[in-house]
């Protein structure tokens, strides 16, 4: 098997995992608290880290991990819509 292909998998499954079970995670604590629980330093930071991600897996054409970083970046995304709903609250 190609190293390429195999790292690809790799980096697929374990962010898929943290796209599918801690941010969701995250986001319905955020909702039943009725807060972020994430301050938007880190939230930036986190959707900077995976734009970048996304960029460079459509350059190299790396498509099995692509999917998963922009699943990812909308998760983001709520997390960070959730700060500015709860801000007031």
């Amino acid at each position: 098997m190609n190293l390429l292909l195999i790292l690809s998998i790799l980096v697929s499954v374990f962010s898929l995992a943290l796209v599918l079970i801690g941010i969701p995670a995250q986001i319905i604590k955020n909702y039943r608290e009725k807060r972020s629980g994430q301050p938007l330093a880190t939230i930036l930071i986190a959707m900077g880290f995976y734009l970048s991600q996304i960029a460079l897996f459509y350059i190299t054409s790396n498509y099995l991990p692509l999917i998963s970083f922009s699943v990812g970046f909308v998760m983001w995304g709520i997390t960070l819509f959730q700060l500015v709903i709860y801000k007031n609250k």
